[in-house]
């Protein structure tokens, strides 16, 4: 009897001494999350506008603006040195999307509503082949269903803002 509780006392020790590191490590874990909470926890988004998200971030960072209630057709206001050659234009985040060659944002603002039968969206599968995206053009008209053919319109001789002739 006094053999087997030794046997059954080493089997708790090996137990505790092979839980113990993992044990320190989640209490270690879980008072640092505690004390400094890491950037993505905070209220703010890490873009000033949905223009910027689109642009300059990832599909989570438009996500972010289109579930706090933006909407994926209206358009916003945008300015860029190569695209617009500086000028501020209104424009979709949809046609943002494309000229950024964003395949996950357009993907998701089609699955949140962007349409393409509305002026401000139609030409989007143009931009994608007029900036050689021609895999986003097919995906565009393949999930964003145009309800009817589009004509593109001619591109110009030496492009100084090519969005510019894509923004109604």
């Amino acid at each position: 009897m006094e053999r087997a509780l030794s046997r059954s006392s080493r089997a708790v020790w090996v137990a505790w001494l092979l839980g113990a590191p993992a044990l320190v490590g989640a209490l270690w874990i879980a008072a640092t999350e505690m004390r400094a909470p890491n950037d993505a926890s905070t209220s703010e988004p890490p873009f000033a506008s949905m223009a910027d998200a689109i642009q300059h971030g990832e599909v989570e960072d438009a996500y972010a603006f289109i579930t706090a209630g933006a909407d994926a057709n209206a358009p916003i206001p945008f300015s860029d040195p190569e695209l617009t050659a500086d000028h501020p234009v209104r424009i979709s985040p949809l046609l943002l999307a494309v000229s950024a060659n964003k395949e996950n944002t357009v993907m998701m603002l089609l699955s949140f509503g962007a349409r393409l039968d509305l002026p401000q969206n139609e030409l989007a599968p143009c931009l994608a082949r007029r900036l050689g995206y021609s895999n986003l053009a097919a995906m565009i008209v393949r999930d964003g269903k145009a309800p009817r053919e589009i004509t593109c319109p001619e591109p110009q001789p030496a492009p100084q803002a090519p969005l510019l002739a894509y923004v109604k």
